[in-house]
């Protein structure tokens, strides 16, 4: 009998220590409580032009670093979100009710062959992630050519847009748009 006891114990303690096992998905790139979202609507030939200016003015080149280049290059480079103020980037603040869902989003996961494209991005679209108003990650998204640049993740992210998240958040940005315009 006492055997019959300490045997279901063992059981019991080892069963009590197994945890679930999380997924890629459960570990999210950011914690956040707030996205904003800035958005440009520019052509690329109106993009070319600017490249092949010999003598830009200050807003041309603070545009080109944004969604050309390779700005920003940390969470305390901040300056840009003024500068896209300033380049008349649309901006709206995501409702939380898709905090969830953005988190899913932009989450870990292991893609078996990843897909680079090679075209040339423009990134017209960036979100800022921030925590208590702070800002801890940033999102520069080119959906045309299925391509990142995403600064303060807490995991590699170089696998981002692997696994449909391009189109799932398209479309998310694409409603938010409709709603508000």
């Amino acid at each position: 009998m006492k055997k019959a006891i300490f045997f279901l114990l063992g059981i019991l303690a080892v069963s009590c220590n197994k945890k679930e096992p999380t997924t890629q998905s459960d570990l999210p790139f950011f914690f956040f409580d707030q996205i904003d979202y800035y958005h440009k609507t520019i052509s690329d030939d109106t993009i070319n032009a600017i490249i092949q200016k010999q003598n830009k003015s200050r807003k041309e080149q603070g545009l080109l670093q944004i969604i050309k280049g390779k700005v920003p290059v940390s969470t305390l480079d901040t300056l840009f979100i003024n500068n896209m103020e300033i380049l008349a980037f649309e901006k709206e603040t995501l409702p939380k009710n898709l905090n969830t869902k953005i988190s899913h989003l932009f989450s870990l996961r292991t893609v078996e062959k990843p897909n680079y494209p090679a075209c040339e991005k423009v990134y017209r679209t960036i979100l800022v992630f921030r925590n208590k108003n702070k800002v801890i990650g940033i999102a520069k998204i080119s959906f045309d050519c299925g391509l990142n640049s995403i600064v303060g993740a807490r995991y590699d992210a170089n696998q981002f847009g692997q696994s449909g998240e391009y189109k799932e958040l398209q479309q998310i940005l694409s409603k938010l748009k409709k709603q508000t315009h």
